[in-house]
């Protein structure tokens, strides 16, 4: 793959109000460093709180004085925008014809403006960084989610061995998140994706990093037994044979492939995804039943609701598919806004070179498996920053913000590599 994609863009003026001061140069820092404490607190604070509670203090206050100081909100009218709001909205307009008497947990439709009004603000975070920076922050952002990650799964695995996981070989929770096994086997997943990425680093530390990283990853998605992440890291395996230049390396990689489904079944006597198998029926037999409930009211659907459980054998607080979330409370309004957002992905990456290119093609990679991991684990994503964002809204508002910056003539937008290119693993645009 080569390194980074290419964009270039004309500049008509400053973007804003003084714009070379302290002041503006200090808030573009601190999104900066809220914007690396949203996606890398995901692999160590404990709870979701602490991640939220960040973004509340760092990236939320310093894009709204960054929207006060502007001059261009030119972007604002951008299709981009657009879309990456039109799920948020249209969530948030059918909680006006929700029954209160329906939900298990109701919230009033202001609870669910404030958190549209949270989304379109990181938007315009992610604009005004990528705007600044460049492609550098996204280089960089996977650099720092790297080490975060390796350290994060580190400490996991000492927690699970010292918990008596490898007598028990129960499945491994993880240090964040409240230990939720599911959604923190998908963190892991993301990671093995990221730790492909410093692999094409020059830098030897980075790859030695990168390699262990991966290692780590892959373990501790083999004990936490989710078959998502399995197919992940089975995919970041792949893509590093195909995108590394070193035979010895892809010869490693191919055993140590093939070995993983028989180290599987080793330990749990079964192979990745046939072992838990009850899984599938559970969930089918979830869909079926949300789906009735979306046969109610096909078109609008029934109002957005805070919780609305659904009863099996035991009470489940969503249907763990977020496409069928949606379609059950906002009908095919929201289904075709959702389907909007994914076709504006597809088009952000339309061409073979940003495909092949690791940014933007690797951020795709990540909101498609966040997609999938939607699809199996997730209800609506109109929430407040949770697992939610990192699996689906911080690559979907990348690629759009990244995609709008392209198209329009804003200011000079240098990629890591022009700017940086003794970095480079490779010259020119090679790709695998």
């Amino acid at each position: 793959m080569s390194e980074l994609g290419s964009t270039s863009n004309l500049t008509p003026g400053p973007a804003y109000r003084q714009q070379n001061s302290r002041w503006i140069s200090g808030l573009l820092k601190w999104a900066y460093f809220g914007l690396f404490l949203l996606i890398c607190g995901f692999y160590f604070f404990p709870k979701e709180s602490g991640v939220q509670t960040g973004f509340y203090l760092t990236l939320l206050p310093a894009t709204i004085f960054l929207l006060a100081w502007r001059r261009d909100y030119r972007f604002l009218a951008s299709w981009q925008f657009a879309a990456f709001c039109s799920l948020p909205l249209v969530l948030a307009l059918s909680a006006f014809w929700a029954s209160a008497d329906t939900a298990d947990v109701f919230r009033s439709a202001d609870y669910y403006w404030k958190l549209v009004l949270y989304l379109a603000l990181f938007y315009c975070a992610i604009f005004f960084l990528l705007e600044h920076y460049g492609d550098s922050i996204l280089h960089q952002l996977l650099l720092a989610a790297i080490v975060i990650g390796l350290l994060s799964g580190i400490a996991s695995l000492i927690v699970y061995v010292s918990d008596g996981g490898l007598q028990r070989l129960h499945r491994i929770g993880g240090i964040s998140l409240e230990g939720n096994i599911d959604k923190t086997g998908m963190l892991f997943g993301f990671h093995a994706l990221f730790c492909c990425y410093g692999l094409s680093q020059k830098p030897a530390l980075w790859r030695w990093a990168s390699g262990a990283g991966l290692l780590t990853s892959c373990l501790y998605i083999v004990l936490s037994q989710t078959k998502i992440p399995i197919l992940m890291a089975a995919f970041s395996i792949l893509l590093v044979v195909f995108s590394s230049r070193s035979r010895r390396l892809k010869t490693i990689i191919l055993i140590a492939m093939g070995a993983l489904p028989m180290a599987y079944l080793a330990l749990f006597d079964d192979l990745p995804f046939l072992h838990r198998g009850s899984a599938y029926s559970i969930r089918l037999h979830l869909w079926q039943k949300v789906y009735e409930e979306f046969l109610q009211s096909p078109l609008i659907g029934q109002g957005l609701v805070h919780k609305k459980f659904i009863e099996l054998d035991i009470m489940l607080p969503h249907p763990h598919n977020y496409l069928l979330d949606i379609a059950r409370f906002s009908g095919l309004l929201g289904v075709a806004a959702c389907a909007w957002q994914g076709l504006a992905v597809l088009w952000s990456i339309k061409s073979k070179e940003k495909i092949l290119s690791w940014i933007p093609g690797l951020y795709a990679a990540w909101f498609l498996f966040g997609v999938l991991a939607m699809l199996a684990y997730s209800q609506q994503p109109l929430v407040k920053p949770n697992y939610i964002w990192f699996f689906y809204w911080i690559p979907l508002a990348i690629l759009l913000a990244r995609n709008s910056l392209e198209n329009q003539d804003l200011k000079p937008y240098k990629t890591f590599l022009e700017s940086n290119p003794q970095n480079s693993n490779r010259s020119g645009t090679e790709s695998h």
